[in-house]
């Protein structure tokens, strides 16, 4: 019998190559096996899978806005007041004027005040008082209360506690070495307040925060495209006024001099007396 040896030494290297291709496909399986192990986290694991974790709560103070920079009221914090504490039994309301940057109107709105033998109280800007100091010493010698609205109304509870401590001490200084007055009364611009604020407040002798029961709009002539008219702050006043109210007027309002007539003689008609922040926020 003859032996094929060519057909032999042919089918050797086709058992081997499929030896080799078997054990090449094993060692892929076994990869792809240890690669999908790997790629799952153990329960314990640190490693996190598809969690977002929850913000933080915001805490809300009353009736403090919170803020990044607001800490706990301390013992020595300026009272915030929206209206007045007086304990009288007359019906007392008080006029109260912000002086930012308008200035042109104080005499007359002085001369209206004078006329009418009414004393109001006046919030000076720190900057107001620096750029028109003789204005500021005619307010206060015509028998008027005097109260810091900061140095430059800027937003000051966005401001860090050496910031707001800055602005009060140099306003302040504005103030005392102006007219001869250190104020004891503080409104904050645009009525922002915080923690912060009221306890620098404190430190620095503030008694009261103060805010107001009326808001006159004489700030802007035209609110919710309604114009600001003259009539328009008489019967906000009117409407708004109650006993130890505050109202909210400005130095230089748009129609605030021609109003301010009527609005004190209506007022006095319905029993009020005008009075300043001195007799309804006593020291």
């Amino acid at each position: 019998m003859k032996i094929d040896m060519n057909g032999k030494r042919n089918k050797i290297p086709c058992h081997n190559a499929n030896k080799r291709l078997t054990c090449i496909l094993v060692l892929l399986i076994m990869l792809i096996i240890l690669m999908l192990g790997c790629g799952t986290p153990e329960p314990n694991s640190d490693v996190q899978t598809g969690t977002v974790p929850e913000p933080e709560p915001t805490e809300t103070l009353t009736p403090t806005p919170a803020s990044d920079n607001n800490p706990a009221l301390d013992t020595k914090t300026s009272k915030l007041v929206l209206g007045g504490i007086s304990i009288s039994a007359v019906k007392q309301i008080a006029l109260t004027f912000d002086a930012g940057w308008m200035y042109d109107q104080t005499l007359q709105l002085l001369d209206v005040l004078d006329q009418y033998q009414v004393k109001a109280t006046f919030f000076l800007r720190g900057g107001w008082v620096k750029d028109h100091p003789d204005l500021a010493k005619e307010i206060y010698w015509r028998g008027h209360s005097i109260g810091n609205h900061s140095l430059a109304h800027d937003h000051m509870k966005t401001m860090t506690q050496d910031e707001v401590s800055a602005d009060i001490i140099e306003s302040s200084n504005i103030i005392k070495n102006t007219i001869g007055y250190t104020p004891y009364l503080f409104r904050p611009p645009y009525g922002e307040y915080n923690n912060t604020l009221l306890n620098v407040l404190g430190e620095q002798g503030y008694t009261y925060a103060v805010m107001w029961t009326i808001d006159s709009h004489d700030w802007s002539q035209m609110i919710n495209g309604v114009q600001v008219t003259e009539q328009y702050l008489i019967d906000r006043v009117f409407n708004n006024a109650s006993d130890k109210g505050i109202v909210l007027m400005h130095v230089g309002g748009y129609q605030t001099v021609n109003a301010l007539p009527e609005i004190i003689t209506g007022l006095r008609d319905a029993g009020y007396e005008l009075v300043t922040l001195d007799e309804l926020l006593p020291r």
